[in-house]
């Protein structure tokens, strides 16, 4: 539910690093509304309290408060600014910056012998986005794992709006286990991974792929730091190191993606990545821009992958591989499999196939934790 801060009109006036502070605005940056006809939200809200500085932004669907560094809070106050202020501290050299709101709202940013004005906008109608509901659980997921489950599916969703369902990440949460899930009805990738702490219930939601995205900007590497989720009926709150990120789900159904996942193969292929990749990359310049399709010949220990186009011409790629199985034709659309094979990392990938008209699986190869599922082309 929105909220708006009972916040009292007062001088607000802080030091603070140029590298610390700009550091936390090109964070907010990342959701602050680019669409809206509110000028509120095309600016951050400056809260000084305390010996803390928050800043937050919002599009009304997402919002981020971050705690950012500060060297001195002369007077505690709170203000919003625009996002213009971020191109401006850029700018400085020094490190050291004042920033400064009488009760106007009229700010003032100084570094060194610079000065500058800019009008800003009252604190109290800055939508805050807090839920009014009861928590239902709490789990924590190292930063690396999160970070591993974005990068492996997030590629996968629908971009456009035609199925609001599927304009997200699907993320079920059971006992100790996390399943995460994207597809655009054409192909699907499927993630699962361990918690450290089961949870108590089953939990299944639809984050929005706005959500998942500005999530993945603030994740690191690290396996000890971790990222604490908290679950609302209809909400949830990311806590990531001295970031809060507080979403709406997709109130939707999701659809029912085990079905298509295909258990049983009739051929198995176990190829080199690299040599695959690079075939695919080449194959796709030499295709039609609506189609992207490249026809993949499979022979006993040989692929052949080829491709042609009425105005672009012909391209023929042959590779060794590991097969046993009786030849067959399979057409796939090229980015399809360039986007999953950007994300994998081990040196052998395995294509697992039923026919050349059913969905195809690409994998790592001895990975159990990640599945790729992709429609042929019919001829």
């Amino acid at each position: 539910m929105w909220k708006t801060k009972n916040l009292r009109r007062k001088i607000m006036k802080f030091k603070t690093n140029k590298d610390e502070i700009l550091d936390s605005l090109s964070t907010a940056q990342y959701f602050i509304s680019t669409g809206s006809t509110l000028p509120l939200l095309s600016n951050i809200l400056f809260e000084a309290e305390g010996e803390n500085l928050y800043l937050s932004a919002t599009d009304m669907d997402i919002y981020v408060r971050i705690k950012s560094g500060v060297n001195k809070i002369e007077a505690p106050g709170r203000t919003t600014i625009p996002k213009k202020i971020i191109a401006l501290i850029k700018e400085f050299s020094n490190n050291e910056i004042k920033i400064e709101a009488d009760k106007n709202d009229n700010i003032k940013v100084q570094c060194k012998k610079s000065s500058y004005k800019i009008h800003g906008l009252p604190a109290e109608d800055f939508p805050v986005l807090r839920p009014d509901e009861k928590k239902l659980e709490t789990v924590q997921i190292p930063h690396n794992i999160l970070k591993e489950i974005i990068k492996n599916i997030s590629y996968a969703a629908l971009r456009d709006n035609t199925k609001r369902n599927l304009n997200g990440v699907f993320m079920r949460f059971e006992g100790n286990k996390i399943e995460a899930v994207a597809t655009d009805a054409h192909r699907l990738a499927v993630y699962t991974a361990e918690l450290k702490t089961n949870v108590k219930a089953k939990f299944e939601y639809i984050i929005p792929l706005k959500t998942i995205n500005e999530v993945a900007k603030v994740l690191k590497d690290e396996e000890s730091k971790m990222v604490e989720i908290n679950f609302y009926e209809k909400m949830l709150e990311f806590k990531i190191d001295e970031i809060e990120i507080i979403t709406r789900v997709i109130d939707e159904n999701y659809p029912n993606y085990a079905q298509v996942v295909p258990k049983e193969f009739n051929m198995v292929v176990q190829a080199d990545r690299v040599e695959f990749e690079g075939a695919v990359k080449r194959a796709a310049m030499i295709t039609s821009e609506k189609a992207k399709a490249i026809m993949i010949k499979l022979d006993k220990n040989k692929m052949y992958i080829s491709a042609q186009a009425q105005d672009e011409g012909e391209a023929f790629e042959e590779l060794d591989i590991a097969y046993d199985g009786d030849p067959v034709d399979v057409s796939y659309n090229a980015v399809y499999l360039m986007d999953v094979l950007k994300v994998i990392e081990t040196d052998k990938i395995e294509i697992k196939l039923i026919s050349s008209v059913n969905p195809g699986v690409l994998k790592p190869a001895g990975d159990e934790n990640f599945t790729y599922v992709v429609m042929p082309i019919r001829k």
